[in-house]
């Protein structure tokens, strides 16, 4: 930080105790310390900040950079360039809407067909939860 050399350090403790007196001097030095501290800290916060500042805009240029030299302006362009190169002239897309369909068709009969069933079991597990109970009823009683 300063270029201090042995001497010069040597020339200012002899003026300091000339000046402030060997009374003071210790408390002058841990003030002095104390100033030196906060001045280091205050430097270190300014620095991280200004590095952070530049990381920020480091960042953004290589964005900027990678998007134009991809040549995409946006998040939507990036899917419109996938979908053609996976699928350029729209097969699959036709296909898996196709399938799609079939799916959820087969999905409805087969809930419909689970609703019958259901419906059909339902008078039956009535009587067996009645037939259950009186049997725990009985139970109860030859205890």
């Amino acid at each position: 930080m300063f270029d201090i050399g042995g001497w010069e350090f040597l020339i200012i403790v002899v003026v300091a105790i000339l000046i402030i007196g060997p009374k003071e001097l210790p408390g002058m030095i841990r003030s002095v310390a104390a100033w030196v501290r906060r001045a280091r800290e205050l430097a270190r916060e300014f620095q991280s900040g200004i590095d952070d500042l530049a990381q920020e805009v480091e960042i953004e240029k290589i964005g900027e950079e990678f998007r134009h030299e991809i040549g995409i302006e946006g998040a939507d362009n990036i899917g419109n360039k996938i979908r053609e190169s996976i699928d350029p002239s729209g097969e699959l897309l036709q296909s898996y809407e196709s399938t799609k369909e079939t799916i959820e068709d087969d999905l409805e009969v087969v809930e419909k067909e689970i609703e019958n069933q259901n419906h059909s079991l339902e008078p039956n597990n009535q009587n067996g939860r009645s037939q259950r109970g009186n049997y725990n009823k009985s139970s109860d009683n030859d205890v």
